[in-house]
């Protein structure tokens, strides 16, 4: 990432909260009734610097056929506007990728896409991963970011889940993230049921 990307990254990132940051749009876990609510995302303040989000949606499809969407990496700019774009590497447990993931805008507006290194969580047909440092000059820490599938029925929940942890702007990451990761989940419905 370029000086001026991580300018403006950490320029998106330093809007101070007044108040923990606590939102919920259904009180749906990801272990609830699958078919209770077709789309949940919330957020909670932890601490100062730690913070998490849950997004998922349920999809009119079998778990295998969202689980092969979401690992054509390839495919994925075809469909995909927001957040996760690809991976490329040894995808499997403990695999060494490179992630390529929007976040944040540049100076006229466009989607910024980052390259990062991972080190990859993955359980063949269930979740996909990583769990890795944050660079200094955004604050550090690290963070916790889980795709999952969970059979529902004939249907599949999707859930993507972050969690960010020892880093000053945790509330502000989850709190740009929620909407990105959200419109994600609603493309791969669309990606997977189209």
């Amino acid at each position: 990432m370029t000086a001026t990307r991580i300018l403006l990254a950490t320029s998106l990132l330093i809007a101070p909260f007044s108040q923990p940051l606590l939102a919920e749009t259904t009180s749906q876990s990801s272990d609830a009734d699958c078919a209770a609510t077709l789309m949940h995302g919330g957020i909670a303040q932890l601490s100062a610097t730690h913070a998490s989000i849950e997004t998922s949606i349920l999809v009119e499809a079998t778990p295998a056929k969202v689980w092969s969407t979401l690992m054509d990496f390839e495919a994925m700019p075809e469909w995909s506007t927001g957040t996760l774009q690809g991976m490329k590497g040894d995808i499997q447990n403990g695999g060494q990728v490179v992630v390529n993931f929007l976040f944040g805008t540049d100076t006229s507006g466009n989607p910024i896409l980052n390259e990062i290194p991972h080190t990859l969580i993955y359980e063949e047909g269930e979740k996909i991963g990583w769990s890795d440092p944050f660079p200094d000059k955004i604050g550090g820490g690290h963070d916790n970011h889980i795709y999952r599938v969970q059979a529902c029925g004939d249907k599949t929940l999707f859930i993507q889940s972050d969690e960010i942890v020892d880093n000053p702007y945790a509330a502000n990451f989850v709190a740009q993230l929620l909407p990105a990761y959200q419109k994600f989940n609603a493309e791969l419905k669309v990606a997977v049921e189209n």
